[in-house]
């Protein structure tokens, strides 16, 4: 049996070698066939058989690719190029005469309207040639990488056109490089706008004639837009054109400022204007490559720095540009400050639209350090001021730390830099677990086995990713400018600390004769000569300094500023005049009845300007009022009620005892703010609640 089944098994692989080599020789009997198949269609002039019979070849060598057989696929590939080459030299003739008849391409600077393909034989003819381009296709693996002026290129991976976009852009393209490279004037180091501004030129003369000729057929074969198809050609000239000019321009500061000022308008109009796609490379990512994008940000550092010197040493840089208008000068920004921020606006919009997060957060650490260095200034410059708290300097650094905080904190709330947040997140998320990994953990055992060291490094991953992820949630509730808003924050803080500090020095300074005036012995309303009550005269000063004191600091710093301004003001002189003049002396009916005409119809209403209800910040000083002026019966009543409460033992009451709460009494006359027991001191104050 053995033998056999060795003559069997012989037998059976020479029938699958007969059979392979059948299949071999089909192939090529196949690719004969089809080689003659378009060979018989053209001699008899039918181009659409030898398209299909060419796109027949293509599919059939696709199928083929993964075969061993070498040879086979030599021949195979051999026979579709050099078909290929017969079929696009056949139809990109006769393309480009069709081209040449309707005048294309539309240059002609006086061109009024774009030409369109109106007769019919010329319209059908460009049709069926269109059509028959687009299926002379090679396939993607024998696509040849286009010989391109600047391997730089290359990495950028730039798709060719289609066959019939390609011919439609070959006379751009020959009077770009005729125009744009050589001896030729046009071809000018200092005036990149010129090709840039031609090249915007050839898309917006050519976009009509592309969407009503070239679109419906593309429609009827593919996806592709054919303006978007044009655009990527052209813009590949612009790319090619650039690499090559930047290396002669990189180290002369002005021609390379310059060429990235055009190349950024360009990319913006182009983008903006004529809808090109954001995932199609364009002149930003030319500006990326890393020798090109490291000189671009230290060139950008120091023109930025250049222009913040600049900012700071102008004879106006403290003054606000709105000045004489009062509806528009809420804020008060001075020159400075607002010519840093459109700075920083400036350069967020020269690189938002770079196509790598990394080269973003190079340019948002630059925007950061810059931050940094415009509030050292000011500080420096607030040092200096800090003698003439009242001044116009001291107050407008003031008023430029306040708007930053508020413009950074609009910032912070756009999609840009809540995406720069998430991408600076995910990088150090990186970093961290790179560190933790090639850290690994301490282990105390000496004799640790090597299963035991891989339990441990497991764990370590293990723990790693669980803390990383706990601190990339809490990341995603931050942002990228969190530590400058701090930092101009903390500085308009402490400026403004200081402003409400030094107007609320001057007026205590000024209210000692007010607070040493005899409230006990002055006479009541009805004793005074003439009946007329007035301000005390030891108030007067105090108060007309704290009036001057508010219309300058109104004038001087922004509105928001100044409702803080103001409100903390009202704070400290409403427990300032609580502790030092009422809880310091005691009280007659007619000083109680001169205190309350001092405070309500005197020093509230000069806070009447900014708010409706004044007394509302001075609610300690008018329940004191209202307890110093309370009539005399109903003065003892409460005293006896708040007393009652404060030598009651609480934890011993009888339940069928009547208890009347204090602090109902207290609402009742409109006592909210003040306690049961500083009540009873106020009410205590008073010289006329004696009895018998």
């Amino acid at each position: 049996m053995e033998p056999l089944f060795e003559e069997l098994s012989q037998i059976t692989s020479q029938v699958d070698e007969l059979s392979r080599y059948t299949q071999y020789f089909g192939l090529i009997a196949k690719i004969d066939e089809l080689s003659s198949s378009i060979q018989t269609s053209l001699l008899v002039e039918n181009a659409q058989d030898a398209v299909e019979a060419f796109q027949e070849m293509t599919t059939l060598y696709t199928e083929l690719e993964i075969s061993s057989c070498e040879n086979l696929l030599r021949f195979h590939r051999n026979t579709i190029l050099f078909w290929y080459k017969i079929l696009k030299n056949k139809f990109a003739s006769e393309f480009e005469d069709l081209l040449k008849a309707i005048k294309w391409p539309f240059v002609t600077v006086t061109l009024s309207k774009t030409p369109v393909v109106n007769q019919s034989e010329q319209r059908n003819e460009m049709a069926s040639l269109f059509k028959k381009l687009l299926h002379v296709n090679l396939p993607s693996s024998l696509q040849r990488r286009r010989s391109l002026l600047n391997p730089a290129l290359g990495r950028l991976h730039i798709a060719p056109q289609v066959l019939p976009l390609q011919l439609m852009l070959k006379p751009l393209k020959k009077r770009f490089k005729y125009h744009f490279y050589g001896n030729r004037q046009t071809n000018s180091l200092d005036k990149p706008e010129w090709y840039f501004t031609q090249v915007l030129a050839w898309i917006r003369d050519h976009c009509d004639f592309l969407e009503l000729t070239i679109q419906p057929l593309l429609d009827e074969e593919s996806n592709l837009v054919a303006r978007v198809e044009l655009m990527r050609g052209l813009v590949e000239l612009v790319l090619e054109k650039m690499t090559t000019d930047l290396p002669l321009v990189m180290y002369d500061e002005h021609l390379f400022t310059h060429l990235i000022d055009e190349a950024l308008l360009f990319d913006r109009e182009l983008r903006t204007n004529y809808a090109y796609p954001a995932n199609q490379p364009g002149a930003m990512h030319v500006l990326s490559q890393e020798e090109v994008f490291e000189r671009w940000l230290v060139v950008e550092k120091r023109y930025a720095m250049e222009k913040v010197d600049a900012m700071m040493s102008s004879s106006s840089a403290w003054l606000s540009q709105y000045r004489d208008i009062a509806d528009v000068d809420e804020l008060k920004v001075p020159e400075c400050g607002e010519s840093f921020m459109t700075l920083m606006q400036t350069i967020t919009d020269r690189y938002k639209h770079l196509p790598q997060p990394q080269h973003k957060l190079r340019f948002l650490a630059l925007q950061q350090e810059l931050l940094e260095d415009f509030r050292t200034r000011l500080v420096q410059v607030m040092k200096q001021e800090a003698q003439n708290v009242l001044g116009q300097q001291y107050c407008s650094i003031l008023n430029t730390a306040s708007y930053i905080v508020e413009v950074l904190q609009q910032w912070s709330e756009l999609v840009f830099f809540l995406q720069l947040q998430f991408f600076k997140s995910e990088y150090e998320k990186e970093d961290q677990i790179t560190q933790r990994l090639d850290d690994p953990p301490i282990m105390t055992t000496s004799n640790l086995s090597f299963s035991d060291y891989n339990t441990a490094m497991d764990c370590s991953i293990t723990d790693s990713k669980a803390i990383l992820e706990s601190q990339f949630l809490i990341s995603l509730e931050e942002t990228v400018f969190d530590d400058m808003i701090d930092l101009f924050e903390r500085l308009k803080s402490d400026m403004l600390k200081t402003v409400i500090t030094y107007v609320f020095t001057d007026v205590k300074a000024r209210s000692q004769p007010y607070r040493k005036d005899r409230w006990i012995t002055l006479p009541s309303q009805q004793d005074v000569q003439g009946g007329v009550q007035g301000l005390s005269p030891t108030a007067c000063e105090m108060f007309l300094i704290l009036k001057s004191h508010l219309q300058t600091v109104e004038s001087l710093i922004s509105k928001p500023l100044f409702n803080q301004f103001w409100q903390r003001l009202a704070e400290k002189l409403n427990k300032f005049i609580f502790d030092e003049v009422i809880l310091a002396n005691h009280f007659s009916d007619g000083g109680a009845a001169q205190l309350e005409f001092d405070l309500t119809r005197n020093l509230f209403p000069l806070f009447g300007d900014y708010t409706k209800k004044p007394d509302a910040y001075f609610r300690q000083l008018k329940e004191a009022c209202i307890l110093l002026n309370l009539k005399v019966g109903s003065a003892l009543l409460l005293k006896d009620v708040l007393e009652g409460d404060a030598h009651s033992d609480k934890t011993n009451v009888d339940p069928n005892s009547t208890v009347i709460d204090p602090k109902s009494s207290l609402y009742e006359i409109g006592i909210f703010k003040l306690t049961p027991a500083k009540s009873l001191t106020i009410i205590n104050l008073r010289t006329n609640l004696t009895l018998g």
